[in-house]
């Protein structure tokens, strides 16, 4: 039987990034194996949250990287690829502009989602029913523009809210003080009353946390283990951080107020541990295409 490959594409605040990859069955439950993954430093909120635009600079490089994803992607014989983007798209002035250029120039639909749509992809890779016998968590996903929080508990979504503070807006201090605010209030109203409740953290900072903190796949990381990862990358400069810990450029300086968002939010909820699955939205919208298929 021949295999059938899923191109993915995710815009963010921070990066882009290209899945290709196949769906196979878990024991029920719906997976994808990765072939290729393709992460470009886009930084597409430098912009946005400086001046409110999209540049003319910056989009003639969000189209040349979109123009190799197609180019990979013909490679596996992907003639239709999903492609998303996030909060720095969400926010930008001139987002229709630039939608209808990369459509002009790269034939590629760029979707503009919000915060829910965004967690609702991440969750279609998670095996919900199956993770903690319908303890209660909360799901933590840490962007360079926006956080998602979501309460789930009894195997079901109860709340979700996405908050403008993200990794990206931190280091450009664009973060507004009554956001914190806000986020201790919904934690308020929604999780300080769950029992046992833990975290699951997804993207690439948690991933990297995780690592750090020698974690073997879906093995909690406590939040005493964070605040430690934190002191430890605050004692090399960004500079040791890429040339010592091996680190890409646009990832040494965004895992620290990265680590610093997920501790505070972990302190708020009073959440002592967290686990890290490694899914991401771009297994979920493979996940999409393959139900789309099938239907």
């Amino acid at each position: 039987m021949k295999r059938k490959y899923y191109g993915a594409i995710d815009i963010g605040t921070n990066a882009g990034r290209m899945l290709i990859g196949y769906v196979v069955n878990d024991n029920g439950h719906k997976i994808v194996k990765q072939v290729q993954l393709v992460r470009v430093p886009l930084r597409l909120g430098e912009d946005v949250f400086d001046t409110g635009y999209i540049s003319e600079e910056k989009l003639k490089r969000f189209i040349l990287t979109l123009k190799a994803f197609k180019f990979l992607a013909k490679a596996y014989h992907i003639n239709k690829i999903m492609a998303c983007a996030t909060s720095a798209m969400r926010e930008a002035i001139n987002s229709q502009y630039v939608i209808s250029r990369i459509f002009e120039k790269t034939k590629i639909k760029l979707e503009v989602i919000d915060g829910e749509r965004e967690a609702e992809l991440i969750f279609k890779s998670f095996n919900i029913e199956g993770f903690m016998e319908g303890n209660p968590f909360l799901f933590i996903d840490v962007g360079g523009g926006s956080t998602e929080l979501t309460l789930f508990s009894n195997g079901k979504k109860q709340n979700s809210k996405s908050f403008k503070i993200g990794t990206l807006r931190m280091l450009k201090n664009k973060i507004k003080e009554s956001v914190w605010d806000e986020i201790t209030d919904w934690i308020n109203k929604n999780v300080i009353k769950c029992n046992g409740i833990a975290a699951i953290g997804t993207g690439g900072n948690i991933n990297k946390i995780s690592q750090l903190a020698r974690k073997r796949y879906l093995e909690p990381v406590t939040l005493i283990e964070i605040e430690e990862t934190l002191k430890y990358l605050k004692s090399f400069s960004l500079q040791e951080r890429i040339n010592d810990l091996r680190m890409k450029p646009d990832r040494a300086d965004v895992i620290v107020p990265a680590t610093e968002i997920y501790i505070n939010i972990m302190k708020m909820a009073g959440i002592t541990e967290i686990y890290v699955p490694k899914m991401g939205l771009t297994d979920g919208m493979i996940l999409e295409q393959n139900q789309s298929q099938l239907k």
